[in-house]
């Protein structure tokens, strides 16, 4: 069977499949490591995600399994999402601070067949309670740092899931495109989980066609451009980090940009200076801590010229424009946000003056919540599903 890779193509994998083939060559994620950002370009996303997911083939993944993820972000979790994605299954992003417990009540509920998870600590979550998990036929490990002489028959690492793949694939080339046309735009491909996890409920469904319905909505509130960049920040079990995060960026060619670690938020953020930040609201909440925190430890006069400018682009008129031009344009590029220009939470809402803050500076922060904005509005349906994903 053939693949379509026409000009709107109607599942995730077709979509990746379609950049792919005309964008090879082009950048589409980096992640910093040791003080320096390495890129991953369309074609060697493709060869890594098809590994991944001629991998899961080799073991015996069917579609319509549901694979699980219990890592950080980084760029191991969309290889592996979009490998599930590829191989017709379902995948689903388990909060990576979910406790043993409700770990093994979302794995028994999910009927998660394949887990990854990230280091030994979060193996050893698993091990714990994959007793109560009669689905679980397989746990893959990220960072085998200090498993050397660990050995159990369900675990592997996953450079040699990926490597099987890869043999797979040679003794296999046509099977992984012509798994990918068989996908259905019907077909499920993402599970939501209350709270990242956890025991209220199996969780909600999205198939292609709703991911993508959710992109085009996206990609109409927020207009990303060829060669925007973004900083991944949350878990991927949030919908703001996979769908309008990670698949609105491929869906855009916009670069996905990945913490060094989960401390180096505020240091990563000047460096990429993004020009889209798709983000919670305790972000904003460290972001205006910074900045108030760091005009009451400035000199008087900074801390004066701060106060005023911030008045003064509250007010509006020819002032406000004079204000941010003549210091907070400083304040946006010291806090890496200088470049931005799309900034989008989900339904929380954040607090007033953080908004009356941010507006200061030049920036309008846009909930993501189904409701009508700029002459875009979800339907009931989908609108129901993003207040209940976005309820957590």
């Amino acid at each position: 069977m053939a693949l379509n890779l026409g000009a709107n193509p109607d599942t995730i994998p077709a979509l990746v499949a379609t950049r792919i083939a005309a964008h090879g060559d082009e950048i589409i994620l980096r992640k910093k490591n040791r003080g320096i950002w390495n890129s991953v370009t369309w074609s060697e996303l493709g060869t890594r995600t098809r590994a991944v997911g001629m991998g899961l083939k080799a073991v015996g993944f069917r579609p319509g399994d549901v694979a699980c993820v219990l890592a950080e972000t980084r760029p191991e979790f969309a290889y592996v999402d979009l490998g599930i994605l590829g191989a017709g299954g379902v995948s689903a992003a388990i909060h990576p601070e979910e406790e043993a417990e409700a770990l093994g009540e979302t794995l028994r509920q999910s009927d998660c067949r394949v887990l990854f998870v990230e280091n030994d600590e979060q193996l050893d979550k698993v091990l714990s309670v994959r007793d109560r998990c009669p689905a679980l036929q397989r746990i893959v490990i990220f960072e085998m740092k200090g498993l050397r002489d660990f050995a159990d028959p369900m675990c592997e690492g996953f450079q040699l899931l990926a490597a099987r793949g890869a043999d797979h694939d040679r003794t296999h080339p046509d099977e992984w495109q012509t798994g990918i046309a068989a996908i259905a735009n019907e077909q499920p491909a993402v599970l939501l989980l209350p709270n990242g996890g956890g025991t209220a409920a199996k969780g909600r469904v999205l198939t292609h066609g709703d991911a993508l319905h959710l992109i085009a909505h996206a990609r109409t509130l927020l207009a990303p451009r060829v060669g925007d960049e973004r900083l991944a920040l949350l878990p991927m079990c949030h919908m703001i980090e996979r769908v309008f995060g990670l698949y609105l960026a491929l869906d855009a060619r916009a670069v996905s940009n990945y913490l060094e670690n989960p401390d180096t938020v505020m240091e990563n953020l000047q460096e990429v200076q993004p020009t889209m930040l798709g983000t919670d609201r305790q972000v904003w909440e460290r972001l205006y801590a910074r900045a108030t925190d760091g005009a009451t430890g400035a000199t008087h006069v900074q801390r004066l010229s701060y106060r005023a400018a911030i008045a003064a682009a509250q007010r509006g008129g020819p002032s406000a424009l004079l204000a941010r031009l003549l210091v907070l344009r400083a304040v946006r590029r010291e806090l890496g946000l200088g470049r931005l220009r799309h900034a989008y939470i989900g339904v929380a809402s954040l607090p007033p003056e953080i908004e009356r803050w941010a507006m200061a500076l030049g920036m309008v922060i846009q909930q993501i919540d189904g409701h009508a904005t700029r002459g875009t509005e979800l339907d009931a349906r989908y609108r129901a599903l993003m207040e209940e994903a976005y309820g957590t």
